[in-house]
């Protein structure tokens, strides 16, 4: 029921925030904000596509494959090289959702 799924979102949350995982401050492990800009948005640091030419879109290509570990990578490694780019950034919220990994999925598609 509704009552049960908002019961255990507001659990997760609770979870979340006594563990600081939803700080904007935080660093995860293997991950590093690219600045203060993009308001805790935690990018891979160990990312092989930073540099790929027209990584946004080998992005959708795999996007559309359903690989989506490599999608996030492309895109992150798109917007490292354009930040503004609004199309890059909600497309990688979309797939973060996908993912299962809503507190970057938000963050993504806030920007």
């Amino acid at each position: 029921s509704d009552t049960e799924f908002w019961d255990k979102m507001q659990a997760e949350w609770e979870e979340m925030a006594r563990r600081n995982w939803i700080s904007e401050n935080q660093e995860a492990a293997g991950q590093v904000t690219i600045s203060t800009i993009e308001k805790g948005y935690y990018f891979h640091t160990e990312n092989p596509f930073k540099d790929w030419p027209g990584a946004f879109e080998e992005g959708l290509k795999k996007m559309k494959e359903g690989d989506l570990p490599v999608t996030i990578l492309y895109l992150e490694a798109a917007i490292l090289q354009e930040p503004n780019d609004a199309e890059a950034w909600q497309f990688l919220g979309i797939t973060q959702a996908e993912n299962e990994n809503e507190q970057a999925a938000i963050v993504a598609l806030q920007r």
